[in-house]
């Protein structure tokens, strides 16, 4: 299977690899992909301007730039940069289109081939055969996620409420599937802090995904241009603190 012919990368990850130039405070170890294609994301997530509701720009994830490149010179820094220990991981982000699961095996297929730095994927809800399909070509972690603490805000921000594709069952669903493919510990998912819900309800999601396995990573909730929320504001700095210490 051809891997898709361009991958975006983060603009950190982009100075890392010396695609392109650039200053930054902390280099990234991480490399963060993208996958590349022409439009939008089918999703509808109200915070995210991959979304096809939003009028936001395509080549931009949360706050972050991702510039296109092509997809075997990418992997083939990663090589060198994981060699020279300055990448310790690479995670591939993927958008929602039909083609999405082929390219994903493709890409970690890819990547395997020429090294052996540790894969990610973060993705949406696939079924345990797509999941088996991951873990057999060589993806070592796999995140879904649920971004929001709440069912009833889960629907308003990326469910029925925005006419998107997701259901809050379908989500744990899947992330219960990972756990069993991937194992305990290899399984992640991302909240966001902000979106109406109350501190102790985020808490309490917290505490649901580390009991089933799932480690629970977080965010800040930032208004990004063309998206359906963004004239809503960023969490209150002290509420977003408290949360990260409940989260430690």
């Amino acid at each position: 299977m051809e891997p898709p012919e361009k991958i975006r990368a983060s603009i950190g990850t982009a100075i890392v690899l010396g695609l392109t130039h650039g200053k930054m405070d902390a280099e990234p170890t991480t490399a963060y992909l993208l996958t590349y294609r022409k439009g939008k994301c089918q999703a509808s997530c109200a915070f995210c301007p991959q979304s096809k509701r939003s009028s936001g720009r395509a080549d931009m994830l949360s706050r972050i730039t991702w510039p296109a490149f092509l997809t075997r010179e990418v992997i083939r820094r990663v090589d060198k940069t994981f060699r020279l220990k300055k990448i310790l991981r690479v995670c591939i982000q993927a958008l929602n289109y039909p083609s999405v699961v082929d390219d994903l095996t493709a890409l970690a297929e890819l990547v395997k081939e020429h090294s052996d730095v540790p894969i990610s994927i973060s993705c949406q809800p696939l079924s345990r055969s797509d999941l088996e399909r991951l873990f057999y070509a060589g993806v070592q972690r796999v995140s879904v996620s649920l971004d929001a603490a709440t069912e009833e805000i889960f629907n308003r921000v990326k469910g029925s409420g925005v006419g998107g594709p997701y259901t809050w069952n379908g989500h744990f669903k899947t992330l219960r599937e990972a756990i069993r493919v991937f194992g305990r510990g290899n399984v992640t998912t991302h909240l966001i802090v902000g979106l109406g819900e109350t501190e102790e309800e985020f808490v309490k999601i917290l505490q649901t995904c580390v009991d089933m396995g799932a480690y629970p990573a977080l965010f800040a909730f930032t208004p990004i241009p063309g998206t359906l929320l963004s004239n809503n504001p960023p969490p209150p700095l002290a509420s977003y603190r408290r949360l990260q210490l409940a989260h430690y």
